[in-house]
């Protein structure tokens, strides 16, 4: 960066010399700066090594942060997506979305690990064959919900359910890895209750599609925890399962003449784009993780529910009663808390 600033400075010299110029001169020079071809040797020089090397314009550990970041909002502004296909049935784009996922994720493993086919896929990954298994039955009931939840005027619901989450990974700690509950903690859990609570007194009804896709994503966490394989051939595997029982469905829909694939070309474009939707940013996210502190990652997780709650309540006007801001809020207070717990435990 000081190459960068020792550049600046020397661009700024040349050009107050040439606005004085014209000043004396009274003659109108056009641009008070100079442009590439007018600067001296050594500059051109920096600016080439600059951009050559890339320099540190970013950190590494910055580029990761904001590759999770990216893929956080990737996720948070979804319903827009899903929205465009409300004319298809949720378990019809569901099966669509494994389908072409599994086709995209098969095409970014031939291209990122050189050709290797499917069979060096399971030899690599035998270990954790039962494990992925259960993980994609899990992901197809959590993909489900959420599809569900936006086509059916519960975004909300669905943005509830990510803030419950990491509230909910707290609980999976202590009951399968014997974790202790530190107080702030059990604080947080208590504000999420809290919010539940508040939500079954005032509508007569627990949050089932919110708890479902906490509940979901939470044991594919839990799962993903214990599986070995990296995200790009897990995804893959879990959709190479769930392709069979997704090929059966759709074609069982066309022979009753329920289904009518291809759609015109914009909806079928859409439904095959769910592919790359599903596999993209996992990819994306993989990289970050990499390349960043699992604090960061933890604290950037909250930007995807953020998107999603904004865009139920300012793009499709979902209601908020008062009731349900209450639940909102004390829901946020717990995640307030658990944030601030984890910076606290990290500084240490």
């Amino acid at each position: 960066m000081s190459i960068l600033f020792t550049g600046m400075s020397d661009l700024g010299e040349q050009g107050c010399g040439i606005l004085s110029k014209s000043r004396e001169t009274g003659e109108n020079s056009g641009f008070a700066f100079p442009v590439y071809g007018e600067m001296n040797e050594e500059i051109k020089a920096k600016i080439k090594t600059e951009i050559k090397t890339g320099e540190k314009f970013l950190s590494e550990s910055t580029k990761g942060t904001l590759a999770v970041l990216l893929t956080y909002a990737m996720w948070g502004v979804m319903p827009l997506y899903w929205k465009t296909l409300s004319s298809v049935p949720p378990a019809e784009i569901l099966a669509h979305r494994a389908i072409w996922g599994c086709v995209f994720s098969l095409f970014l493993l031939a291209l990122l690990r050189g050709g290797k086919g499917i069979a060096s896929l399971f030899r690599e990954n035998r270990g954790s064959l039962g494990l992925l298994v259960c993980s994609g039955a899990v992901l197809t009931v959590n993909w489900y919900l959420y599809i569900w939840a936006v086509n059916s005027g519960r975004i909300l619901e669905a943005s509830l359910g990510y803030f419950v989450n990491p509230l909910l990974s707290i609980l999976f700690g202590v009951a399968v890895f014997r974790e202790r509950l530190r107080f702030l903690q059990t604080a947080a859990v208590g504000f999420a209750a809290c919010g539940v609570a508040v939500e079954l007194a005032a509508f007569g009804r627990l949050p089932l599609t919110a708890l479902g896709i906490a509940l979901t994503f939470g044991v594919y966490g839990l799962l993903k925890k214990l599986i070995k394989a990296d995200s790009l051939s897990g995804l893959t595997l879990e959709t190479l399962f769930i392709v069979p029982f997704a090929l059966f469905w759709l074609v069982w829909r066309q022979c009753t003449g329920d289904a009518h694939f291809p759609y015109g070309a914009g909806l079928s474009a859409l439904l095959i784009g769910a592919g790359a939707l599903t596999a993209a940013p996992l990819i994306v996210f993989a990289w970050g993780v990499r390349h960043t502190t699992m604090t960061a990652v933890g604290l950037t997780q909250y930007a995807s529910p953020i998107l999603t709650f904004l865009t139920a309540t300012l793009i499709y006007h979902e209601p908020m009663p008062p009731a349900r801001w209450l639940s909102f809020a004390l829901i946020w207070a717990g995640i307030a808390v658990f944030t601030t717990e984890s910076l606290l435990r990290a500084r240490t």
